[in-house]
């Protein structure tokens, strides 16, 4: 055990028929309270360094609006206070699956694995990343061993023990995965084994300082998640639909796209620091409600006791609404948040010409579509880390120049016999989607595109994306816990994971400079780096920096002030809060009404 210093930074629409002319689309956008609606991630940037034994600790940008924060997070409740009650919580999609091995985890994902699983590391609200289902994680000297031990006397909801043999399994399937693996290239050939009872070690052949973030469990941080081995050989899918983990909360019936409905794990591992066991409600269960209107009706109806939305319009009339208690993260950000953007997929017989690429960026007017679409809440950004970020710099990424847009779309029809260029934008399926969707198809042909709007749903995007099945998608990510968690969508060995299909050698290098250095000066540069090369190779037509926002009814607590465990149980920490839409319901309570 020693001390040591590392900085790691934690930082979709409709198809529609008509065009609009921009104006005319302006003045029913804002009064049909239009939104630009596109896919999950989850994030934060981390500012400073620490040190810690053990293990790499990291410091958070810290927000002093969030440091006094007692919206919905009034503490444990009272040691005389009556526990239980229920929660159902209205989410923006419905998940495809839970098998933390293929399922591919948006932000509804993370807060249904959230319920069932716990994660190895969770993050503090100072930024250090801390053991949580882990007892410890420790790295050898060189950050190329690390050794993981779980806590003792844990049960999965199933009976059988978490414990180092489970470990090892679920880590060797991880490995296996054809999705995961490709987050898990660091990894040597047979990299996992058992030293211990509750012990294994995980071998990479090169340092991964930022290993640890990977552990929280945040968006492509899915090894995080430790699911019951027995569950798992049941059958192919059968935890996908029934999973099985440690988590504070036991499934009790899916039915997919109505609800996913938990209730209380009895053998749960955390206490209060009353020596009480979490969680304390008796049931939990997520709604999935696409149509955002809906989602805040049943809010304000009661139906729903928390809901999550980036909607820009929705969010205002949240904040509107005083009966509700209510977050935004951009409110009390601790670093870097998700981003609203066109992804290209780069290797599209249309998209690879990069004259096409540059003239999306030039035709997109970011600064209308924040406060038109935006209505204000959100602002423009040229990269995937906007300002404030401590990696933000200036990317040269080309601003809104519709005379240069259209200036690259003659050049590419001259090189093919006058041809108009003919994309196919795809989004999810909200209203208000559409309205965004025909907003940015205006953009686009004005242009000299042709552009035909598709609409899918949400896990129908995803699986798209990973099987490039795409010209342009409408879309949402980023944000992250450290931004080494983009290493499988922003790099060459992600594979598939790597949705643009956008594979430059000078981002890889940056990458890999940036996780196996300890020095925050290495790490700064070499992130500005890759955000200064995405302004060259334009896989990303950049929109906004998202902006999420949860909403409560008043009865609900605790919400937002999530505590770390310690050895026995006791609280010690505040954990980090709301990001990406995303909290823990361990230690949520209710009032009675």
């Amino acid at each position: 055990m020693r001390n040591m210093t590392v900085t790691v930074r934690f930082r979709g629409a409709s198809g529609v028929s008509s065009n609009y002319d921009r104006r005319e689309f302006l003045g029913k956008g804002l009064k049909a309270g239009a939104a630009f609606t596109v896919l999950g991630g989850a994030g934060a940037a981390l500012d400073a360094c620490g040190s810690t034994s053990g293990g790499p600790t990291t410091t958070l940008k810290k927000v002093s609006k969030g440091q006094a924060l007692k919206i919905g997070a009034e503490g444990i409740p009272p040691k005389s206070a009556k526990l239980g009650g229920s929660i159902t919580f209205g989410t923006e999609a419905e998940e495809a699956g839970m098998d933390p091995t293929y399922s591919h985890f948006d932000s509804t994902g993370v807060l249904y694995a959230r319920c069932v699983y716990d994660p190895l590391c969770t993050v503090t609200l100072a930024g250090d990343v801390v053991p949580y289902l882990a007892e410890s994680i420790t790295p050898n000297s060189t950050y190329t061993v690390w050794t993981i031990t779980v806590r003792p006397n844990i049960v999965f909801h199933d009976g059988t023990p978490c414990d180092g043999a489970a470990l090892a399994f679920c880590m060797n399937k991880f490995k296996e995965s054809a999705l995961v693996n490709f987050a898990l290239t660091y990894w040597v050939k047979n990299a996992v084994k058992q030293v211990g009872p509750r012990t294994i070690t995980i071998t990479m052949n090169a340092p991964w300082v930022s290993f640890p973030a990977w552990l929280c469990g945040y968006i492509g941080g899915q090894v995080a998640y430790i699911f019951s081995p027995k569950q798992y050989s049941r059958g192919e899918n059968v935890l996908a639909l029934h999973p099985v983990g440690t988590g504070p909360f036991m499934l009790k019936q899916w039915n997919v796209g109505s609800y996913f409905e938990c209730v209380r794990n009895p053998h749960y591992w955390r206490k209060d620091a009353y020596g009480r066991q979490l969680p304390y409600l008796d049931s939990w269960t997520y709604k999935p409600l696409i149509e955002v209107q809906e989602r805040f009706d049943q809010l304000e109806s009661n139906q729903l006791q928390l809901m999550h939305t980036d909607d820009d319009p929705t969010i205002i009339s949240i904040a509107q609404n005083k009966s509700l208690e209510s977050l935004r993260d951009d409110e009390l950000s601790v670093g870097e948040p998700d981003c609203g953007f066109g992804m290209i997929q780069v290797q599209d017989p249309v998209m690879k010409d990069i004259r096409l690429r540059k003239a999306l960026a030039c035709a997109m007017n970011q600064a209308q579509y924040c406060e038109g679409i935006g209505r204000g809440v959100v602002h423009a950004t040229s990269g995937p880390f906007p300002s404030p970020s401590p990696y933000f710099s200036d990317t040269g990424y080309p601003g809104f120049n519709l005379p240069k847009a259209i200036s690259l779309v003659k050049s590419w029809s001259a090189d093919h016999g006058g041809q108009v260029p003919s994309i196919t934008y795809t989004t999810t399926t909200s209203s208000t989607s559409q309205t965004a969707a025909a907003y940015v198809q205006s953009l686009f042909q004005a242009a000299g595109f042709k552009v035909t709007v598709s609409q899918v749903q949400q896990s129908a995007l995803i699986d798209d994306a990973l099987g490039g099945k795409y010209q342009i998608f409408s879309w949402r990510q980023f944000a992250n816990i450290d931004p080494d968690l983009n290493y499988v969508f922003w790099t060459k060995a992600a594979g598939v994971v790597n949705f643009a299909r956008n594979f430059d050698p000078k981002i890889d290098s940056a990458m890999d400079k940036a996780r196996q250095s300890t020095n925050p000066q290495v790490r700064l540069e070499a992130y500005q780096a890759v955000a200064e090369r995405m302004a060259v190779d334009l896989p990303y037509i950049w929109a906004d920096r998202d902006v999420w926002c949860v909403a409560a009814q008043k009865t609900v607590q605790n919400w937002n002030n999530p505590s770390t465990p310690l050895e026995g149980g006791a609280t010690v920490q505040r954990g980090l809060t709301m990001l990406s839409g995303i909290i823990f319901p361990t230690e949520v309570w209710t009032t009675p009404v």
